[in-house]
């Protein structure tokens, strides 16, 4: 009988074992590295949001902004545009809303005001949906500057 070199049909099925079960493993963890990217970036925008209300605080005695519309040339869009963060649901170029976000992506500023002074700030960020979120309320950022 002649000399046979090769894989036997059982070594090729315990190959395709482990591959199934690495791949059980990875595929999982690949889909929500997507998402924890994404909520990275709302992050990332907030904090945007936060050091322009920094800034113009710097700029303006102590005094914080009542509303977004004075922050807009305090950061830029990575391609550039001033004034707009990008969201990283929908791609779409937008600046932080007035009050609490309510959709996905969104940056909300909201002013803290003590004896009529704008003496402070929140950011939130709003995540994928309303139930994302470490309290399931899809807010997956919330800062404030201390006050």
């Amino acid at each position: 009988m002649p000399n046979r070199s090769g894989f036997t049909l059982i070594e090729l099925m315990i190959v395709v074992v482990i591959i199934g079960i690495l791949a059980a493993v990875a595929i999982p963890n690949f889909i929500s590295l997507a998402a924890r990217a994404k909520d990275a970036a709302v992050k990332s925008n907030c904090h945007n949001t936060a050091l322009a209300a920094e800034d113009f605080s710097v700029q303006n005695d102590g005094f914080y902004a009542a509303t977004v519309a004075p922050l807009r040339g305090f950061f830029t869009d990575p391609v550039g545009v001033a004034g707009f963060l990008r969201n990283p649901y929908t791609q779409a170029l937008s600046e932080p809303v007035d009050g609490i976000p309510n959709s996905s992506g969104q940056t909300g500023y909201v002013p803290v005001v003590i004896a009529g002074t704008n003496a402070g700030y929140w950011i939130r960020g709003y995540g994928k949906d309303a139930t994302s979120g470490p309290n399931g309320d899809g807010i997956i950022f919330s800062a404030t500057n201390g006050r």
